[in-house]
């Protein structure tokens, strides 16, 4: 109903608070008008007949009843400052109130309703300790100075005791300007508590918004990680092997069909692995699509991707030193893509050159080095990529290694060669950050 009201006044141009106030305070001084009118007339047929003609409110001239709705329309045209400053607008309601005490005739005790709004509006917008304060000195002003302004007569005429009129007088008026306090104070705490609900809803909806883009971000991140290692390592392979396949095919056949069955056998293991973590990354669960579960790389597959380097016809030369000891296995998967895209990087951007694959065991933890020199660039075309520079691998390698507290430091050596080192510290040092990541072991 309150946003049908809304949408009208939008219509008709009375958009802010102020006009809308103001229009509300001309209908409240039209409808105290026709009350004030209505009250006179019930007053002058019953009153009148009972009491005698002095009691009458036709003795009430025309001047005086013009006046007193003049000031009941200027008393209701205060109600435009209940927003901005309520006290203020119960204070001239109050004024206004007082100033048409005299105005009337005797046993007529007219309450403006615009005093109620503005009380109302006092226990809405103010503070709640000042509001009440407010209106209660509002009732209080009111029936000491309304006493004092026509009070007197009427008692004397009524015959009740000036006592009794001003403590009637203030308990009437403390109910009536205290109870429409309370009650904007109510409204008003509970809109204040609905706004705040709100508020807190919406912050709420922004962090789950920025919670599902960190997720985002992350997922992606983590898609491109497993998607990097395991087709550049492959794809690299198949590239140097088709190189050598186009300059075997005349001169040596049979050398040159053995690269291509080497091609073969490594692109149905790229796909195949493809495959794997496109299933992992969609995670459906049910369905005729899902991929099979396949376990992680660990330290144990090492050896086998050295091999499978060697056989593309890089030269790979292995140096262990220390006492092995026991890694979580998402410290084992990040060695395994470590070097897995160091030696697809030196097989890419240094073809012919030899690799040092250093591994040291300590007290601290667990570092390994990959070195590679210069390279035979003539050994590959322009085309095979040779020039190409490192994209988003060494980035990839860095997350995974702070994803799991080590660190990765990737270098141009002295000899223009490349050196990648990862340095991992011991699981009870590594466990924590390890748990951060322990999805992408699984």
């Amino acid at each position: 109903m309150l946003d049908a009201l809304r949408r009208r006044l939008d219509a008709w141009g009375v958009r802010t608070a102020t006009s809308r106030d103001a229009l509300l305070g001309a209908v409240v001084g039209v409808v105290s008008v026709a009350l004030f009118l209505a009250v006179l007339q019930v007053v002058s047929s019953g009153l009148g007949e009972t009491l005698g003609a002095s009691a009458s409110t036709d003795s009430m001239s025309t001047g005086a009843r013009v006046a007193a709705c003049v000031v009941l329309v200027g008393q209701s045209m205060a109600l435009t400052l209940r927003r901005r400053w309520p006290v203020l607008c119960l204070a001239l309601t109050l004024l206004g109130q007082l100033a048409l005490a005299p105005l009337l005739p005797p046993f007529v005790n007219f309450q403006a309703p615009a005093g109620l709004v503005a009380a109302y509006s006092v226990g809405v917008h103010a503070p709640r300790r000042p509001a009440l304060g407010a209106a209660a000195g509002a009732a209080v002003v009111q029936v000491l100075l309304g006493y004092v302004l026509g009070g007197p007569a009427t008692a004397a005429e009524l015959g009740v005791p000036v006592a009794t009129q001003l403590w009637g007088g203030l308990v009437s008026a403390l109910v009536t300007y205290l109870g429409a306090a309370l009650v904007g104070a109510y409204l008003g705490t509970r809109r204040e508590l609905l706004a705040q609900l709100r508020a807190r809803v919406a912050q709420a909806e922004r962090e789950r918004e920025a919670l599902a883009a960190q997720a985002v971000l992350a997922e992606r991140g983590r898609m491109a990680r497993e998607l990097h290692d395991v087709a550049a390592h492959h794809l690299s392979g198949i590239v140097v092997q088709a190189a050598a396949a186009e300059r075997l095919v005349d001169g040596d056949p049979e050398r040159a069909r053995e690269s291509l069955r080497w091609i073969r056998a490594q692109g149905r293991e790229t796909l195949e692995n493809l495959r794997l973590v496109v299933g992992i990354l969609r995670d459906t669960g049910t369905g005729d699509d899902v991929a099979p579960s396949a376990p992680q790389p660990t330290l144990a597959d090492v050896p086998a991707l050295l091999d499978l380097a060697r056989s593309t016809g890089t030269r790979v030369q292995e140096t262990r030193r220390g006492e092995p000891f026991d890694l979580p296995p998402t410290a084992q998967l990040t060695v395994y893509r470590v070097l897995q895209e160091s030696l697809a990087n030196a097989r890419r951007h240094a073809p012919g050159s030899a690799v040092d694959v250093e591994t040291a065991y300590d007290e601290d933890g667990l570092e390994v080095t990959v070195r590679n020199g210069r390279g035979d660039l003539s050994a590959v075309s322009p085309a095979d990529g040779a020039d190409d520079v490192p994209g988003h691998g060494v980035i990839g390698m860095t997350e995974r290694a702070e994803l799991v507290g080590g660190r990765l430091s990737a270098r141009r050596t002295s000899v223009g060669g490349w050196q990648v080192r990862l340095t991992l510290p011991r699981s009870d040092d590594a466990g924590a950050p390890a748990a951060r990541v322990a999805q992408e072991a699984r």
